[in-house]
């Protein structure tokens, strides 16, 4: 029998159970490192510009996928682009502090270098502004146009600098670049110099075998990431830049979870090791990885695996695939200490993001009830 008459979009995940009653959140700070802002008016600057490719996601979807996603980019429409309903949100969640990213679609790679430039100075600075207007409760993630290094270079001392911002969100590859790619050089020497927080996101890894069940995202989404983090480690970037910030999306997806294949081919394999002195898992251990995961013993399992300094709160507001309970989530793994429920849900992206907890506000939590 359908379950689709009982679907609810936008609450309490269906991946696990929840706290009856309500829950607690840490005295300490609560921050979420991965929430998104669209920006119409740079969507409106690159739409007539984009190639056919930008729309492969939605060329594999079927009528039914397209018409749902349609009606949550109206439906969520504020959320989306503002930040009154998204402060009334994160009073309900707990959060005090969200930083705010681009939508993933508006990075923008596949148009001209200088367009994109244009259309992502739209996007950081409408970001500024909305933490400018609630400077208590948000801080900005901006972006950059990969497609051209000297550009991206450019526009991330900008936002780091003019915008006030401790980090980027980037997607998890650039056409048909890898994350590693020898231009790439610069851009991750420069990160680690200004000590820039990087949120890895993936844009989707379309194909006509993931047409069905909203896949794209389910399964592409995380695989996006997956094979950015390899080419990331089996390149060398994290042994050549070992002291660079880097959040992964969606629990670190699916090599944060299955990591030992990596280092069993670094040990049988010639072409697995050239580059790296030290198994994959090593550099690994490097990254921080989201909540997002949904399951308890998932979140149990990352906190354990790579430690819960590691780990931060997360909820990928506003969409349907988001976390909307991420502080219960937390409080609901068995193993983690006090301590550990506060470092994840905020105390480990003030040391990440460099911020000072005492210059932010509070969220009117009422316990998790709506």
């Amino acid at each position: 029998m359908s379950n689709a008459s009982a679907c609810r979009p936008y609450e309490a995940s269906g991946a696990r159970e929840h706290t009856k009653g309500g829950y607690s959140r840490p005295d300490s700070i609560v921050v979420d490192l991965h929430g998104h802002m669209l920006v119409p008016d740079a969507v409106n600057l690159v739409k007539p510009h984009l190639p056919p490719e930008a729309l492969e996601a939605v060329k594999f979807a079927p009528e039914k996928t397209r018409q749902i996603n349609e009606k949550q980019n109206k439906d969520r429409w504020e959320e989306l682009t503002g930040i009154e309903q998204r402060l009334k949100d994160m009073d309900r969640m707990g959060i005090d502090v969200m930083a705010i990213s681009p939508a993933p679609p508006t990075f923008h790679y596949l148009v001209d270098a200088n367009l994109g430039h244009e259309s992502n100075q739209i996007t950081n600075n409408a970001i500024a502004d909305a933490v400018k207007a609630a400077p208590d409760r948000f801080v900005g993630l901006g972006t950059v146009p990969l497609q051209d290094t000297d550009l991206a270079l450019k526009e991330l001392e900008r936002c780091m600098g003019d915008l006030g911002m401790p980090g980027i969100e980037i997607g998890a590859h650039v056409r048909s670049d890898e994350l590693s790619a020898e231009r790439f050089e610069p851009f991750w020497q420069k990160c680690q110099d200004l000590g820039a927080t990087i949120l890895i996101h993936p844009t989707s890894f379309a194909s006509d075998r993931l047409s069905k069940h909203y896949l794209t995202n389910v399964i592409g989404n995380p695989l996006d990431t997956s094979v950015a983090i390899h080419y990331l480690i089996f390149d060398g970037v994290m042994e050549r830049y070992p002291d660079l910030k880097i959040v992964l999306s969606h629990g670190g997806a699916f090599p944060s979870h299955y990591a030992a294949r990596m280092d069993h081919a670094w040990a049988a394999r010639p072409d697995c090791c050239e580059l790296i002195s030290k198994p994959p898992t090593e550099y690994l251990k490097k990254f921080y990885f989201d909540t997002i995961v949904f399951a308890i013993d998932q979140l149990e399992f990352l906190t354990n695996k790579y430690g819960a300094g590691h780990v931060v709160l997360g909820t990928d507001y506003p969409f349907d695939m988001a976390e909307y309970d991420p502080v219960e989530h937390v409080g609901q793994v068995p193993s983690l200490s006090d301590q550990d429920k506060a470092d994840i849900c905020g105390l480990n992206a003030v040391r990440l993001l460099g911020i000072d907890p005492t210059s932010f506000g509070k969220a009117d939590f009422k316990g998790g009830e709506a």
